[in-house]
């Protein structure tokens, strides 16, 4: 009623004020255009509103697109060590230190080098399988492993028996990986009984 009431007393205003017909006519259009119009920008808002929100969700989406194949892909870079080069020979010897190297026979003696295709497979399926870790760990490396591939640079790692978890890392890297229970567990018995037989020669 309010409304009413102030409508009809700004139509009051101007039938006192001494105007043509005309230039009524012209005011009272004015006054129900704006009146019209006000609705109109008041629902244009929310397009608007909406659009933006689109664009900016699209972005996020986009952004954890991103991250996500980054994740993925740094997950799998385990899998590059090795890639499908031919393993020629693999040489393996109980870990002295973190910082030196058995496997190559710079410091040791007591290396094993083994040539068996199942053994071959079961340490390209724990390499492939195992994902970025970070885990801390404070106990010197158990084994070292030395992979000579056909026309490639030797791969060499140091490995951890960590109560049954079974980790590596790569000679010239910090990044630590974590070998799944399952391809973890053939892995590590294959070297262990490796490492016995170093262990049990004279």
């Amino acid at each position: 009623m309010k409304s009413s009431f102030g409508s009809d007393n700004s139509f009051r205003e101007l039938e006192r004020i001494p105007r043509s017909q005309k230039q009524k006519q012209e005011s009272l259009q004015k006054i129900l255009r704006s009146i019209e119009e006000k609705p109109e920008r008041k629902k244009a808002i929310f397009p608007r509103f909406l659009s933006a929100a689109a664009v900016m969700a699209a972005c996020v989406m986009f952004a954890f697109i991103i991250f996500s194949e980054d994740t993925i892909t740094n997950g799998s870079s385990s899998s590059e060590m090795l890639g499908n080069s031919v393993i020629s020979q693999t040489t393996i010897a109980i870990s002295e230190t973190e910082k030196s190297f058995s496997a190559d026979g710079k410091y040791s003696a007591e290396i094993a080098t083994v040539k068996d295709p199942k053994w071959e497979n079961t340490a390209r399926n724990a390499i492939n399988s195992a994902i970025p870790s970070e885990v801390v760990i404070d106990a010197k490396p158990t084994y070292d492993i030395q992979f000579n591939l056909k026309g490639k640079e030797p791969v060499k790692m140091k490995v951890w028996n960590e109560q049954g978890e079974v980790y590596f890392k790569l000679i010239d890297s910090e990044e630590i990986y974590s070998v799944p229970p399952a391809e973890g567990s053939i892995f590590i018995e294959y070297i262990k009984a490796i490492a016995q037989s170093i262990q049990n020669t004279p």
